[in-house]
Protein backbone atom coordinates (compact mmCIF):
# COMPACT_ATOMS: atom_id res chain seq x y z
CA UNK A 1 0.00 0.00 0.00
CA UNK A 2 3.04 2.18 1.02
CA UNK A 3 4.46 1.50 -2.68
CA UNK A 4 1.79 2.40 -4.12
CA UNK A 5 0.98 5.54 -2.17
CA UNK A 6 4.75 6.53 -3.38
CA UNK A 7 4.05 5.90 -6.71
CA UNK A 8 0.63 7.95 -7.14
CA UNK A 9 2.97 10.95 -5.42
CA UNK A 10 5.40 10.67 -8.28
CA UNK A 11 3.47 10.89 -10.97
CA UNK A 12 1.29 14.16 -9.24
CA UNK A 13 4.40 15.35 -8.88
CA UNK A 14 5.56 15.00 -12.27
CA UNK A 15 2.43 16.40 -13.76
CA UNK A 16 2.38 19.77 -11.37
CA UNK A 17 5.86 20.43 -12.67
CA UNK A 18 4.26 20.06 -16.57
CA UNK A 19 1.11 22.41 -15.10
CA UNK A 20 -1.05 19.67 -15.49
CA UNK A 21 -4.01 18.92 -13.17
CA UNK A 22 -3.32 15.39 -11.50
CA UNK A 23 -7.25 13.86 -11.25
CA UNK A 24 -8.50 13.03 -7.70
CA UNK A 25 -8.39 9.24 -6.72
CA UNK A 26 -12.01 8.21 -6.69
CA UNK A 27 -11.10 4.61 -5.78
CA UNK A 28 -7.96 2.58 -4.68
CA UNK A 29 -6.80 0.90 -7.97
CA UNK A 30 -5.75 -2.64 -8.76
CA UNK A 31 -2.69 -3.88 -8.62
CA UNK A 32 -2.14 -4.28 -12.06
CA UNK A 33 -3.39 -0.54 -13.07
CA UNK A 34 -1.31 0.46 -10.62
CA UNK A 35 1.82 -1.05 -12.05
CA UNK A 36 0.96 0.44 -15.53
CA UNK A 37 0.04 3.66 -14.15
CA UNK A 38 3.48 4.12 -13.02
CA UNK A 39 5.44 2.77 -15.74
CA UNK A 40 3.59 5.16 -17.50
CA UNK A 41 4.38 8.28 -15.04
CA UNK A 42 7.78 7.21 -15.44
CA UNK A 43 7.81 7.56 -19.18
CA UNK A 44 6.34 10.88 -18.86
CA UNK A 45 8.40 12.19 -15.89
CA UNK A 46 11.81 10.81 -17.97
CA UNK A 47 10.24 12.76 -21.15
CA UNK A 48 8.98 15.94 -19.02
CA UNK A 49 12.76 16.48 -17.38
CA UNK A 50 14.57 15.74 -20.73
CA UNK A 51 12.57 18.80 -22.38
CA UNK A 52 12.71 21.05 -19.02
CA UNK A 53 16.75 20.14 -18.74
CA UNK A 54 17.24 20.44 -22.54
CA UNK A 55 15.31 24.18 -22.42
CA UNK A 56 17.34 25.10 -18.90
CA UNK A 57 20.85 23.85 -20.93
CA UNK A 58 19.75 26.35 -23.97
CA UNK A 59 18.54 29.30 -21.49
CA UNK A 60 22.08 28.68 -19.86
CA UNK A 61 23.94 29.29 -23.18
CA UNK A 62 22.00 32.15 -24.30
CA UNK A 63 22.63 33.86 -21.19
CA UNK A 64 26.54 33.27 -21.14
CA UNK A 65 26.72 34.30 -24.98
CA UNK A 66 24.66 37.02 -23.86
CA UNK A 67 26.54 37.83 -20.87
CA UNK A 68 29.56 37.41 -22.76
CA UNK A 69 28.99 39.77 -25.51
CA UNK A 70 27.64 42.46 -23.16
CA UNK A 71 30.76 42.22 -21.45
CA UNK A 72 32.99 42.32 -24.83
CA UNK A 73 31.39 45.61 -25.82
CA UNK A 74 32.04 47.04 -22.52
CA UNK A 75 35.60 46.41 -21.71
CA UNK A 76 35.83 47.41 -25.58
CA UNK A 77 34.59 50.83 -24.26
CA UNK A 78 36.90 50.74 -21.86
CA UNK A 79 34.24 50.84 -19.33
CA UNK A 80 33.17 48.59 -16.37
CA UNK A 81 29.96 46.77 -16.85
CA UNK A 82 27.85 46.25 -14.03
CA UNK A 83 24.82 45.12 -14.92
CA UNK A 84 26.41 42.54 -16.78
CA UNK A 85 28.59 41.16 -13.81
CA UNK A 86 25.44 40.77 -11.72
CA UNK A 87 23.61 38.75 -14.78
CA UNK A 88 26.45 36.69 -15.34
CA UNK A 89 27.70 34.15 -13.75
CA UNK A 90 31.29 33.92 -11.65
CA UNK A 91 33.27 32.83 -14.75
CA UNK A 92 31.63 35.24 -16.89
CA UNK A 93 32.30 37.56 -13.94
CA UNK A 94 36.05 36.93 -13.50
CA UNK A 95 36.81 36.95 -17.40
CA UNK A 96 35.13 40.72 -17.21
CA UNK A 97 37.42 41.97 -14.41
CA UNK A 98 40.23 40.50 -15.93
CA UNK A 99 39.75 41.89 -19.35
CA UNK A 100 39.78 46.05 -18.31
CA UNK A 101 43.10 45.61 -16.72
CA UNK A 102 44.26 45.96 -19.67
CA UNK A 103 43.92 49.83 -19.73
CA UNK A 104 47.51 50.13 -18.42
CA UNK A 105 49.14 49.47 -21.65
CA UNK A 106 46.17 51.67 -22.91
CA UNK A 107 47.57 54.82 -20.69
CA UNK A 108 51.51 53.69 -21.78
CA UNK A 109 50.40 54.28 -25.03
CA UNK A 110 48.14 58.02 -24.84
CA UNK A 111 51.05 58.96 -23.05
CA UNK A 112 53.59 58.11 -25.90
CA UNK A 113 51.55 59.55 -28.52
CA UNK A 114 50.87 62.76 -26.19
CA UNK A 115 54.47 63.47 -25.58
CA UNK A 116 55.14 62.94 -29.33
CA UNK A 117 52.16 65.21 -30.62
CA UNK A 118 53.62 67.32 -27.99
CA UNK A 119 57.07 67.49 -29.38
CA UNK A 120 55.58 67.92 -32.77
CA UNK A 121 53.76 71.16 -31.41
CA UNK A 122 56.67 72.33 -30.41
CA UNK A 123 58.51 72.18 -33.28
CA UNK A 124 55.83 73.66 -35.17
CA UNK A 125 55.66 77.21 -33.71
CA UNK A 126 59.68 77.62 -34.14
CA UNK A 127 59.25 79.45 -37.58
CA UNK A 128 61.81 82.35 -38.85
CA UNK A 129 59.95 84.32 -40.88
CA UNK A 130 57.75 86.33 -37.78
CA UNK A 131 61.46 86.29 -36.67
CA UNK A 132 62.50 88.39 -38.91
CA UNK A 133 59.26 90.64 -39.39
CA UNK A 134 60.25 91.63 -35.41
CA UNK A 135 63.96 92.09 -36.16
CA UNK A 136 62.86 94.72 -39.11
CA UNK A 137 60.20 96.25 -36.96
CA UNK A 138 62.54 96.90 -34.17
CA UNK A 139 65.61 97.99 -36.28
CA UNK A 140 63.53 100.67 -37.95
CA UNK A 141 64.57 104.08 -37.66
CA UNK A 142 61.54 105.97 -38.90
CA UNK A 143 60.54 106.84 -34.71
CA UNK A 144 63.88 108.38 -34.28
CA UNK A 145 62.77 111.38 -32.91
CA UNK A 146 63.82 112.19 -29.46
CA UNK A 147 61.43 113.31 -26.73
CA UNK A 148 61.90 117.06 -26.04
CA UNK A 149 63.72 118.05 -29.51
CA UNK A 150 63.49 120.99 -31.23
CA UNK A 151 61.94 118.84 -34.10
CA UNK A 152 59.32 118.01 -31.81
CA UNK A 153 58.31 121.23 -30.35
CA UNK A 154 57.74 123.45 -33.70
CA UNK A 155 55.87 123.34 -36.63
CA UNK A 156 57.06 124.67 -39.79
CA UNK A 157 54.65 125.28 -42.86
CA UNK A 158 55.12 125.10 -46.43
CA UNK A 159 53.44 127.59 -48.70
CA UNK A 160 50.93 125.69 -50.13
CA UNK A 161 49.79 125.30 -54.21
CA UNK A 162 52.66 125.38 -57.14
CA UNK A 163 55.32 128.27 -57.62
CA UNK A 164 56.48 128.91 -61.32
CA UNK A 165 60.32 129.80 -61.94
CA UNK A 166 61.64 131.83 -65.08
CA UNK A 167 64.07 129.20 -66.92
CA UNK A 168 67.62 129.23 -66.09
CA UNK A 169 66.89 131.03 -62.77
CA UNK A 170 68.09 130.37 -59.13
CA UNK A 171 65.55 129.31 -56.75
CA UNK A 172 64.65 131.23 -54.00
CA UNK A 173 65.88 129.65 -50.94
CA UNK A 174 63.56 127.29 -48.61
CA UNK A 175 63.00 129.46 -45.82
CA UNK A 176 61.26 131.86 -47.90
CA UNK A 177 58.24 129.48 -48.78
CA UNK A 178 57.97 129.01 -45.07
CA UNK A 179 54.41 131.16 -43.62
CA UNK A 180 55.02 130.30 -40.14
CA UNK A 181 58.73 131.60 -40.10
CA UNK A 182 58.11 134.58 -37.37
CA UNK A 183 56.99 132.27 -35.00
CA UNK A 184 60.36 129.09 -35.26
CA UNK A 185 63.89 129.74 -34.05
CA UNK A 186 66.02 132.25 -36.41
CA UNK A 187 69.05 129.80 -36.66
CA UNK A 188 66.78 127.08 -38.58
CA UNK A 189 68.57 125.62 -41.63
CA UNK A 190 65.64 124.88 -44.13
CA UNK A 191 67.58 122.79 -47.36
CA UNK A 192 65.53 121.48 -50.43
CA UNK A 193 66.33 117.50 -50.43
CA UNK A 194 65.26 116.79 -54.19
CA UNK A 195 67.37 118.41 -57.32
CA UNK A 196 65.33 121.16 -59.09
CA UNK A 197 66.75 121.88 -62.82
CA UNK A 198 66.18 125.16 -64.08
CA UNK A 199 67.74 125.24 -67.37
CA UNK A 200 64.73 121.88 -68.59
CA UNK A 201 61.00 122.98 -68.65
CA UNK A 202 58.82 120.71 -66.50
CA UNK A 203 56.85 119.99 -63.06
CA UNK A 204 59.29 119.15 -59.89
CA UNK A 205 58.51 118.32 -56.22
CA UNK A 206 60.72 118.79 -53.85
CA UNK A 207 61.19 118.07 -49.75
CA UNK A 208 61.89 120.58 -47.71
CA UNK A 209 64.31 119.74 -44.36
CA UNK A 210 64.44 121.84 -41.31
CA UNK A 211 67.43 121.09 -39.51
CA UNK A 212 67.43 122.82 -35.72
CA UNK A 213 70.15 124.21 -33.45
CA UNK A 214 69.70 120.60 -31.34
CA UNK A 215 70.60 118.54 -34.46
CA UNK A 216 67.30 117.56 -34.87
CA UNK A 217 65.71 117.36 -37.88
CA UNK A 218 62.22 116.86 -39.73
CA UNK A 219 60.67 117.30 -43.84
CA UNK A 220 58.13 119.91 -42.97
CA UNK A 221 56.36 119.91 -46.35
CA UNK A 222 56.69 119.55 -50.04
CA UNK A 223 56.70 122.13 -52.84
CA UNK A 224 56.13 121.82 -56.65
CA UNK A 225 57.96 124.26 -59.01
CA UNK A 226 56.99 125.02 -62.72
CA UNK A 227 59.96 125.47 -64.92
CA UNK A 228 58.18 126.76 -68.72
CA UNK A 229 59.28 124.81 -71.64
CA UNK A 230 62.07 126.60 -73.98
CA UNK A 231 63.49 126.73 -77.72
CA UNK A 232 66.59 124.68 -75.07
CA UNK A 233 63.91 121.77 -74.34
CA UNK A 234 62.68 121.96 -78.17
CA UNK A 235 66.01 121.49 -80.06
CA UNK A 236 68.67 118.50 -79.53
CA UNK A 237 72.34 119.54 -80.93
CA UNK A 238 73.99 117.03 -82.35
CA UNK A 239 78.32 116.81 -83.15
CA UNK A 240 80.61 115.16 -84.21
CA UNK A 241 84.98 114.82 -83.24
CA UNK A 242 87.10 117.00 -85.81
CA UNK A 243 90.44 117.47 -87.04
CA UNK A 244 92.47 120.83 -87.66
CA UNK A 245 95.56 121.62 -89.25
CA UNK A 246 97.86 123.15 -87.35
CA UNK A 247 96.46 127.04 -86.79
CA UNK A 248 94.37 126.10 -88.85
CA UNK A 249 90.15 127.98 -88.50
CA UNK A 250 87.20 126.02 -87.27
CA UNK A 251 83.43 127.06 -87.96
CA UNK A 252 81.61 125.01 -84.93
CA UNK A 253 78.36 125.33 -86.74
CA UNK A 254 79.83 123.87 -89.94
CA UNK A 255 82.40 121.69 -89.13
CA UNK A 256 81.44 120.45 -85.94
CA UNK A 257 77.29 120.50 -85.34
CA UNK A 258 75.70 118.10 -87.64
CA UNK A 259 71.79 119.23 -87.40
CA UNK A 260 70.86 120.51 -90.73
CA UNK A 261 71.06 123.74 -92.33
CA UNK A 262 67.85 125.34 -90.56
CA UNK A 263 67.19 122.80 -88.01
CA UNK A 264 67.81 126.15 -85.20
CA UNK A 265 65.60 128.77 -85.40
CA UNK A 266 67.77 131.76 -87.23
CA UNK A 267 69.92 129.49 -88.14
CA UNK A 268 73.08 130.61 -89.09
CA UNK A 269 74.05 128.01 -91.21
CA UNK A 270 71.66 130.09 -93.62
CA UNK A 271 72.94 132.21 -95.29
CA UNK A 272 70.34 135.13 -94.07
CA UNK A 273 71.23 134.53 -90.38
CA UNK A 274 74.98 134.47 -90.72
CA UNK A 275 75.62 137.77 -89.10
CA UNK A 276 71.31 138.12 -87.45
CA UNK A 277 72.03 138.90 -84.21
CA UNK A 278 68.98 137.17 -83.26
CA UNK A 279 70.29 134.20 -84.65
CA UNK A 280 71.21 131.28 -82.72
CA UNK A 281 74.81 131.62 -81.47
CA UNK A 282 77.21 128.54 -80.91
CA UNK A 283 80.28 129.01 -78.75
CA UNK A 284 83.14 126.97 -77.22
CA UNK A 285 82.47 126.09 -73.61
CA UNK A 286 85.38 127.38 -71.82
CA UNK A 287 83.17 128.00 -68.15
CA UNK A 288 81.97 123.55 -68.50
CA UNK A 289 83.82 121.35 -65.49
CA UNK A 290 85.82 119.90 -68.20
CA UNK A 291 87.75 123.37 -68.80
CA UNK A 292 91.95 122.50 -68.30
CA UNK A 293 94.98 122.15 -69.78
CA UNK A 294 93.88 119.12 -71.47
CA UNK A 295 90.81 120.91 -73.68
CA UNK A 296 91.06 122.70 -76.49
CA UNK A 297 91.83 126.52 -76.60
CA UNK A 298 93.26 126.92 -79.79
CA UNK A 299 94.88 124.98 -82.90
CA UNK A 300 98.39 126.44 -81.85
CA UNK A 301 99.78 123.22 -80.06
CA UNK A 302 99.33 119.78 -81.76
CA UNK A 303 97.21 117.22 -79.66
CA UNK A 304 94.16 115.72 -78.67
CA UNK A 305 91.35 117.79 -76.82
CA UNK A 306 88.34 117.64 -75.49
CA UNK A 307 85.85 120.42 -76.19
CA UNK A 308 81.85 120.89 -75.76
CA UNK A 309 79.83 123.80 -77.29
CA UNK A 310 77.12 126.17 -75.71
CA UNK A 311 73.98 126.63 -77.96
CA UNK A 312 72.08 130.17 -77.36
CA UNK A 313 69.14 130.65 -78.69
CA UNK A 314 66.84 134.07 -79.57
CA UNK A 315 64.44 133.33 -76.48
CA UNK A 316 67.70 133.63 -74.81
CA UNK A 317 67.40 129.55 -73.29
CA UNK A 318 70.52 127.63 -73.54
CA UNK A 319 72.09 124.35 -74.21
CA UNK A 320 75.08 122.42 -74.44
CA UNK A 321 76.75 119.85 -76.74
CA UNK A 322 77.77 116.37 -75.71
CA UNK A 323 81.44 116.52 -75.23
CA UNK A 324 83.79 115.71 -78.49
CA UNK A 325 87.28 115.68 -79.60
CA UNK A 326 89.35 117.89 -81.90
CA UNK A 327 92.86 116.74 -82.86
CA UNK A 328 95.48 119.62 -84.08
CA UNK A 329 97.82 117.97 -86.13
CA UNK A 330 101.82 118.55 -85.83
CA UNK A 331 102.79 121.70 -87.61
CA UNK A 332 105.09 121.94 -90.75
CA UNK A 333 108.42 122.48 -88.77
CA UNK A 334 107.62 119.70 -86.21
CA UNK A 335 107.08 117.47 -88.98
CA UNK A 336 110.17 118.44 -91.07
CA UNK A 337 112.78 117.78 -88.93
CA UNK A 338 115.07 120.86 -90.54
CA UNK A 339 118.33 121.34 -88.71
CA UNK A 340 121.86 122.41 -89.63
CA UNK A 341 124.51 120.56 -92.01
CA UNK A 342 127.48 122.37 -90.38
CA UNK A 343 128.57 125.35 -88.21
CA UNK A 344 131.55 126.64 -91.23
CA UNK A 345 130.40 127.21 -94.56
CA UNK A 346 132.24 128.37 -97.46
CA UNK A 347 130.88 130.57 -100.31
CA UNK A 348 132.35 131.68 -103.80
CA UNK A 349 131.76 135.80 -104.21
CA UNK A 350 130.40 135.47 -107.69
CA UNK A 351 127.12 133.70 -106.50
CA UNK A 352 123.91 134.79 -105.14
CA UNK A 353 122.80 132.73 -102.20
CA UNK A 354 119.03 134.32 -102.28
CA UNK A 355 116.07 135.63 -104.32
CA UNK A 356 112.72 136.98 -104.14
CA UNK A 357 109.23 135.31 -103.85
CA UNK A 358 106.52 136.50 -106.11
CA UNK A 359 105.19 137.78 -102.47
CA UNK A 360 108.66 140.06 -102.65
CA UNK A 361 110.40 137.57 -99.53
CA UNK A 362 113.43 136.53 -99.54
CA UNK A 363 114.65 132.83 -99.37
CA UNK A 364 117.52 130.45 -100.18
CA UNK A 365 117.96 129.37 -103.50
CA UNK A 366 119.27 125.89 -102.67
CA UNK A 367 118.22 124.97 -98.83
CA UNK A 368 119.65 121.50 -98.67
CA UNK A 369 123.00 123.19 -99.07
CA UNK A 370 123.38 124.41 -95.34
CA UNK A 371 120.37 122.24 -94.17
CA UNK A 372 119.27 118.67 -93.36
CA UNK A 373 115.64 118.14 -94.59
CA UNK A 374 113.92 115.17 -93.41
CA UNK A 375 110.71 115.70 -95.72
CA UNK A 376 110.19 117.57 -98.80
CA UNK A 377 108.83 121.26 -97.81
CA UNK A 378 105.23 122.63 -98.04
CA UNK A 379 104.92 124.69 -101.05
CA UNK A 380 105.25 128.33 -99.58
CA UNK A 381 108.02 127.45 -97.42
CA UNK A 382 109.84 130.54 -96.66
CA UNK A 383 114.08 130.20 -95.82
CA UNK A 384 116.30 133.08 -95.38
CA UNK A 385 119.48 134.43 -92.99
CA UNK A 386 118.52 136.38 -90.22
CA UNK A 387 121.37 138.99 -89.82
CA UNK A 388 124.71 139.95 -92.10
CA UNK A 389 123.72 138.06 -95.29
CA UNK A 390 120.15 138.82 -95.82
CA UNK A 391 120.34 140.86 -98.84
CA UNK A 392 120.28 139.64 -101.98
CA UNK A 393 123.56 140.61 -103.17
CA UNK A 394 126.35 138.54 -103.91
CA UNK A 395 128.76 138.93 -100.47
CA UNK A 396 131.85 140.09 -101.11
CA UNK A 397 134.86 138.19 -101.21
CA UNK A 398 137.55 137.48 -98.56
CA UNK A 399 134.99 138.68 -96.17
CA UNK A 400 133.58 136.32 -93.02
CA UNK A 401 130.35 136.48 -92.08
CA UNK A 402 128.14 135.06 -88.77
CA UNK A 403 124.63 134.73 -89.07
CA UNK A 404 121.78 131.84 -88.79
CA UNK A 405 118.53 130.56 -90.57
CA UNK A 406 115.11 131.27 -90.32
CA UNK A 407 112.74 128.78 -91.73
CA UNK A 408 108.92 130.05 -92.13
CA UNK A 409 105.98 127.64 -93.26
CA UNK A 410 102.92 128.11 -94.75
CA UNK A 411 101.00 127.37 -91.27
CA UNK A 412 102.73 129.90 -89.69
CA UNK A 413 105.58 128.10 -87.88
CA UNK A 414 109.00 128.89 -88.20
CA UNK A 415 112.46 126.99 -87.12
CA UNK A 416 115.68 128.94 -86.36
CA UNK A 417 118.96 127.55 -86.80
CA UNK A 418 122.25 128.15 -84.48
CA UNK A 419 124.92 130.63 -85.51
CA UNK A 420 127.59 129.11 -88.00
CA UNK A 421 130.17 130.55 -89.92
CA UNK A 422 130.18 131.74 -93.85
CA UNK A 423 133.44 132.29 -95.43
CA UNK A 424 133.71 133.91 -98.84
CA UNK A 425 136.50 133.39 -101.20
Amino acid sequence: MRNKLKAISKVSVALALLGAAVPAVEAAPTAMAAKKATKKAKKSTKKTVKKSTKKAKKAKKTTKKKATKKVAKKTAAKKPAKKSVKKTTKKSVKKAVKKPVAKKPAKKSVKKTTKKSVKKAVKKPVVKKPAKKVVKKTTTKKPAKKIGTMADKYQPKVKSGTVNVDWGAYLDGPEDLITNRSSLPSDVDFVYLDPVNTEKGGTYKTRIQAKYEDGSMEVVGTVTFVVPMMDADKYQPTVRDVTLNYNGSLNLRNDIITNAPGYFPNDPALPQFEDDNDSTHFDLDYDSDLYSDSDFHGSDKPGTYNAQIKVEYPDGSYDKTNKFKITVLPSDADKAKVSLKSSYFTVSSKETLEHKTVYGDLTLNDPTRFLNIGSALPEGTVIHFGDDLDSGDTPEPGKQYRDYLTVDFPDGTSYTTDYFTVDVK
